[in-house]
Protein backbone atom coordinates (compact mmCIF):
# COMPACT_ATOMS: atom_id res chain seq x y z
CA UNK A 1 0.00 0.00 0.00
CA UNK A 2 1.32 3.42 -0.93
CA UNK A 3 0.01 7.22 -0.62
CA UNK A 4 -1.06 8.04 -4.18
CA UNK A 5 1.11 10.89 -5.57
CA UNK A 6 -1.49 12.08 -8.67
CA UNK A 7 -5.06 12.05 -10.02
CA UNK A 8 -5.04 11.99 -13.68
CA UNK A 9 -8.95 12.70 -14.70
CA UNK A 10 -9.97 12.70 -18.52
CA UNK A 11 -13.07 13.58 -19.45
CA UNK A 12 -14.75 14.31 -22.83
CA UNK A 13 -14.96 17.40 -24.83
CA UNK A 14 -16.81 18.77 -27.84
CA UNK A 15 -13.13 18.02 -29.50
CA UNK A 16 -12.44 14.85 -27.96
CA UNK A 17 -10.76 14.17 -24.66
CA UNK A 18 -9.72 16.10 -21.98
CA UNK A 19 -6.34 15.37 -19.36
CA UNK A 20 -5.95 17.00 -16.14
CA UNK A 21 -3.04 15.64 -13.83
CA UNK A 22 -3.69 16.88 -10.24
CA UNK A 23 -0.99 16.78 -7.85
CA UNK A 24 -2.00 14.95 -4.66
CA UNK A 25 1.12 14.93 -2.59
CA UNK A 26 0.88 18.63 -2.04
CA UNK A 27 -2.36 17.85 -0.30
CA UNK A 28 -0.60 15.53 2.46
CA UNK A 29 1.24 18.40 4.74
CA UNK A 30 -2.01 20.33 4.33
CA UNK A 31 -4.09 17.46 5.94
CA UNK A 32 -1.34 16.37 8.41
CA UNK A 33 -1.51 20.34 9.22
CA UNK A 34 -5.54 19.39 9.99
CA UNK A 35 -5.02 16.73 11.98
CA UNK A 36 -2.44 18.01 14.01
CA UNK A 37 -4.87 21.15 15.04
CA UNK A 38 -7.86 19.19 15.50
CA UNK A 39 -5.84 16.67 17.47
CA UNK A 40 -5.90 19.07 21.02
CA UNK A 41 -10.14 18.97 20.53
CA UNK A 42 -10.57 15.09 19.33
CA UNK A 43 -8.13 14.19 22.35
CA UNK A 44 -10.49 16.25 24.53
CA UNK A 45 -13.81 15.15 23.24
CA UNK A 46 -12.74 11.63 23.68
CA UNK A 47 -11.87 11.88 27.25
CA UNK A 48 -15.15 13.23 27.95
CA UNK A 49 -16.50 10.00 25.70
CA UNK A 50 -14.52 7.74 27.39
CA UNK A 51 -16.83 6.83 30.46
CA UNK A 52 -19.49 6.10 27.92
CA UNK A 53 -17.59 3.53 25.69
CA UNK A 54 -17.36 5.68 22.48
CA UNK A 55 -14.01 7.50 22.55
CA UNK A 56 -12.48 4.78 20.19
CA UNK A 57 -13.95 5.41 17.22
CA UNK A 58 -13.67 9.32 17.68
CA UNK A 59 -9.54 8.60 18.09
CA UNK A 60 -9.32 6.12 15.03
CA UNK A 61 -10.86 8.55 12.79
CA UNK A 62 -6.95 9.64 11.36
CA UNK A 63 -5.45 6.33 11.04
CA UNK A 64 -8.82 5.28 9.09
CA UNK A 65 -8.59 8.07 7.04
CA UNK A 66 -4.84 8.23 6.22
CA UNK A 67 -5.58 3.71 5.58
CA UNK A 68 -8.39 4.88 3.13
CA UNK A 69 -6.05 7.79 1.53
CA UNK A 70 -3.12 4.63 1.27
CA UNK A 71 -5.50 2.54 -0.32
CA UNK A 72 -6.30 4.65 -3.29
CA UNK A 73 -2.96 3.98 -4.66
CA UNK A 74 -3.50 2.28 -7.88
CA UNK A 75 -6.87 2.81 -8.23
CA UNK A 76 -8.34 3.11 -11.63
CA UNK A 77 -12.01 4.14 -12.34
CA UNK A 78 -13.36 4.01 -15.73
CA UNK A 79 -16.77 5.18 -16.11
CA UNK A 80 -18.23 4.64 -20.07
CA UNK A 81 -21.90 5.43 -21.25
CA UNK A 82 -22.61 4.95 -25.45
CA UNK A 83 -20.62 8.29 -26.49
CA UNK A 84 -18.60 9.21 -23.59
CA UNK A 85 -16.05 8.14 -21.17
CA UNK A 86 -14.16 9.10 -18.03
CA UNK A 87 -11.58 8.41 -16.45
CA UNK A 88 -9.83 8.75 -12.65
CA UNK A 89 -6.46 7.01 -12.17
CA UNK A 90 -4.71 7.61 -9.30
CA UNK A 91 -0.99 7.49 -9.28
Amino acid sequence: MRLPLLLHLRFPTEGGSYGLWLPWLLLYPILLAVMLIILPLVLVIAAILLPSGKAKPLILAGPYLWLLLASLGDLRVEIRTDHQEMLLNFI
